[in-house]
């Protein structure tokens, strides 16, 4: 399996998309110190980190994440090589699996990248750092719950089986219904059940790590007496989202060994 992963990774040679990916970690936290500038007394670590996770996480890494997927799972059938691999032979269900942890690592990266981005940017403002050992773990725990944020997606690229233009429209829709959701009442105003805010990972998410930061005062801390009803445990989010990624790892890997070689 390693080498495999190793193999995926070696595509990147000849593209960008790793490293533009990672890159893009980088974009909201310089907007973000852009905006602090002239406030710096008045934000918190947490107001940094949280509106760097708010628009650079749950907006642009669903995105990141199926463009880089789609990369990755139509690369043997457009130089179709898929033939070969199978005749080593290796099982479609483990280069599905290969794929899959390369788009985990990609997604691990782009969160640290985030974090240590707002280190930099807070050090920058002055900014006291506080809980920075739980801001790293929630980092990493993000990415591996985004990466099961877009496994969906994934699995709808997979089965239409098209080009770019196709997953990219798909991703677009699925992000945008995602953050909408979000923020509205009927996502993050609703207990855990048979509902958008549970159904939906990008809500779902939201509801999970808002425990975490500082309540802060004013409205911001009314903000939080509101939602605090709401909130998802780390035991109660880590199963949905698991159920989630594992639906559709499954469908991914049947609807590719279909696939023709």
């Amino acid at each position: 399996m390693l080498k495999l992963i190793k193999c995926e990774f070696y595509k990147f040679k000849r593209r960008s998309i790793f490293l533009l990916a990672t890159l893009a970690a980088l974009i909201f936290p310089v907007v973000m110190t852009a905006l602090y500038w002239n406030i710096p007394t008045q934000v918190s670590y947490d107001n940094l980190y949280s509106g760097i996770v708010d628009y650079g996480d749950f907006l642009l890494l669903l995105p990141i994440l199926t463009v880089i997927a789609t990369s990755l799972f139509f690369t043997e059938q457009d130089n179709d090589t898929l033939k070969n691999l199978t005749v080593v032979p290796i099982s479609k269900g483990k280069i599905v699996l290969a794929k899959i942890s390369v788009m985990a690592i990609i997604s691990v990266s782009y969160t640290l990248a985030g974090f240590l981005a707002s280190t930099i940017c807070s050090t920058i403002l002055g900014i006291p750092m506080e809980n920075m050992g739980q801001k790293f773990i929630l980092s990493v725990a993000l990415g591996l719950m985004l990466l099961s944020a877009a496994l969906p997606c994934v699995a709808l690229v997979v089965w239409f089986n098209k080009s770019d233009l196709i997953s990219i429209v798909f991703t677009l829709f699925y992000t945008i219904v995602n953050y909408v959701v979000h923020v509205t009442d009927m996502g993050m105003l609703t207990p855990v059940g048979v509902n958008v805010g549970t159904l939906l990972p990008i809500p779902l998410i939201n509801r999970w790590i808002y425990q975490f930061y500082d309540e802060g005062s004013g409205a911001a801390a009314e903000f939080y007496n509101t939602m605090r009803p709401y909130f998802v445990s780390t035991p109660v989010c880590i199963c949905i989202l698991a159920l989630i990624a594992l639906v559709s790892i499954y469908a991914i890997i049947q609807i590719y060994k279909k696939r023709e070689i």
